[in-house]
């Protein structure tokens, strides 16, 4: 079997999958020139240059591969890893896959992180529900001068999460990961007296759990623990704001990615707890996603 001939195979098969009366995938050429790649070693320049190659010792993996992509496992648990901020993370199902849209939150945060008036002190910052780690690393990748703590409730995802500081940030990885739970009172920053830091960020678990149902329908895999919020999705939005109100200091930042059929609500949930110069920042879609409060 040639390049061109496993290529033209998995894309007929993909594009005749559904799962949840759905596609399976909307490039399914990207798709099989993706898996064909990890499954071989190699590049994707090298089989688009090269269709005539001969990959008859990789066509029961690729195959295999394919068959797992049409049950709608996506593409991330099948090579194993995602590109996030322009880096490559490592991914299993134990951590929610990181999504364009998250790059806002990283985004907004380095924003802040620039802004913030000069001091001889690292900042510190808090993410809570890391999952992949994929925020706290690209901050740490993208801003030197800072010190970061990040939890989350699932064990495996925290192995997911140290290995990828591991293997990004290497020996400057200085992440303190912690096992636990959004709804007890944060931990505090290391060396601090109290728990006061500049700036929290979190992208929780925010999905109305109906919702959330209906998306692993589709099977895609991914955790139902990093994705179930609760009836309205801000049943972990409320006591991550709660306990993040008393783990700030004075002018200290709070970001949160919601969806867009929760952002107002928790955006208005913040202003009750005292919180100010509230914002509701946009997605690439022009939905609304990343909520920001100052605790003053």
């Amino acid at each position: 079997m040639t390049v061109q001939e496993a290529l033209a195979k998995a894309r007929i098969k993909l594009q005749n999958s559904s799962q949840a009366g759905k596609p399976v995938s909307s490039t399914p050429s990207l798709d099989a020139s993706i898996i064909l790649s990890h499954v071989s070693g190699i590049s994707r320049t090298q089989l688009m240059t090269h269709p005539e190659k001969d990959i008859t010792v990789y066509e029961d993996a690729f195959l295999s591969a394919i068959v797992k992509r049409c049950s709608g496992l996506p593409v991330a648990y099948i090579t194993g890893v995602k590109e996030f901020w322009g880096i490559d993370f490592i991914v299993t199902p134990a951590v929610l896959i990181p999504k364009p849209d998250t790059e806002i939150l990283v985004e907004r945060a380095l924003e802040i992180l620039t802004t913030k008036t000069e001091s001889t002190k690292p900042t510190r910052i808090l993410d809570a529900c890391t999952g992949s780690g994929c925020v706290v690393i690209s901050l740490a990748v993208s801003f030197k001068q800072i010190d970061c703590t990040a939890f989350d409730i699932s064990t495996e995802a925290l192995k997911i999460a140290r290995t990828n500081a591991e293997h990004i940030l290497g020996s400057k990885n200085t992440i303190r990961f912690l096992h636990h739970d959004v709804r007890n009172a944060f931990p505090r920053p290391l060396g601090a007296s109290s728990s006061s830091y500049d700036l929290i960020v979190s992208n929780p678990p925010y999905v109305p759990s109906g919702t959330a149902l209906e998306l692993l329908l589709d099977g895609r895999g991914e955790p139902l623990l990093a994705l179930d919020g609760g009836l309205d999705g801000l049943k972990l939005i409320r006591p991550l704001a709660e306990h993040a109100k008393k783990a700030l200091a004075k002018g200290g930042k709070l970001l949160i990615e919601t969806g867009e059929y929760n952002a107002k609500a928790a955006a208005a949930y913040l202003k009750t707890l005292g919180f100010t110069d509230i914002l509701v920042h946009t997605d690439l879609a022009g939905q609304d996603r990343v909520v920001e409060g100052v605790f003053q």
